[in-house]
């Protein structure tokens, strides 16, 4: 971890869990005309994610993970960890999980990561102010989502119900600091989108509702652009960047369409995967690991 936060100039990386090179391409927020509405349903007066359920409050300093109290300290020197440590803390976490032999082993490498999950969320602004912060926020969306899979197919972890709520909490926060025009929003509702699926018995309509309110945005920002590719064809570079985010637009959201439709599905009493998986799209873009 230290080394992590010591070394800061490898490129960020967008994932789903182990996803995607092919997504690494920001899209500027000044490439669409789509104002960022407020985030009402979001911001509810009922969200804990401050104080969620897991939260041990009385917890000592001393017996919080080794991440956890690095990023504490952090904290209280006004120093912020970039979306690198926090991907460092999820592979660490990831391989803590998969050599730990035995139960309570398994237990303690999920509840060290949710301790650095705490930590790292009160990092997290109202409102990001730069790409770097949005990528700090996608890379925590990918912790969040790898420990609640983790915690969802884990023959060690009962509660599921409250786990999710968890969840949701969690995403509470992160959603509304990343503007819709911005293509990490639409990434971290995907992997919310994903655990929407893998917790169907679970999922309540609002959760729901988020992931719809975001379809419609990505529809109105792929319908953009395919109005300005077609107006401007030239088969230059720009044209070619420009079809190359459509694309990843367009397979963001009919991923996020897919996982929805399962969990309709789901809710009809037809059977959901084990481990959720969505098509390949035709053009290959997206792959998830877990």
């Amino acid at each position: 971890m230290l080394h992590a936060i010591q070394g800061r100039s490898h490129p960020h990386r967008h994932s789903l869990f182990e996803l995607d090179s092919a997504l690494a391409s920001p899209i500027p927020h000044s490439s669409s005309p789509i104002s960022s509405s407020s985030d009402s349903l979001l911001s509810s007066s009922n969200s804990s994610t401050n104080s969620p359920r897991r939260r041990r409050v009385d917890k000592l300093d001393r017996r919080l993970s080794y991440n956890a109290r690095i990023f504490r300290g952090m904290r209280t020197s006004g120093v912020k960890p970039s979306a690198d440590d926090v991907q460092t803390c999820r592979r660490e976490a990831r391989d803590a999980f998969t050599d730990a032999s035995g139960r309570d082993a398994r237990l303690r490498a999920i509840d060290d990561a949710l301790d650095t999950v705490e930590e790292l969320i009160l990092f997290v602004p109202d409102v990001t102010a730069s790409e770097s912060e949005q990528f700090f926020v996608n890379e925590l969306s990918a912790f969040l989502a790898w420990i609640y899979s983790s915690m969802r197919f884990s023959d060690c972890i009962s509660c599921l119900d409250g786990h999710f709520r968890d969840l949701k909490d969690r995403f509470r926060r992160l959603l509304p600091s990343i503007p819709y025009t911005s293509e990490q929003r639409h990434l971290i509702t995907l992997r919310f989108s994903q655990l929407c699926l893998e917790y169907a018995e679970m999922v309540d309509e609002e959760s729901l509702e988020w992931c719809k309110v975001d379809m419609e945005y990505l529809d109105k920002m792929i319908s953009v652009r395919e109005r300005r590719n077609s107006i401007g064809k030239s088969g230059g570079i720009d044209n070619y960047e420009a079809e190359r985010e459509e694309r990843r637009l367009r397979d963001i959201a009919d991923r996020i369409r897919y996982n929805l439709e399962r969990v309709r599905s789901n809710s009809r009493g037809e059977t959901v995967p084990r481990r959720a998986e969505c098509p390949r799209s035709s053009s290959n873009r997206t792959s998830i690991n877990n």
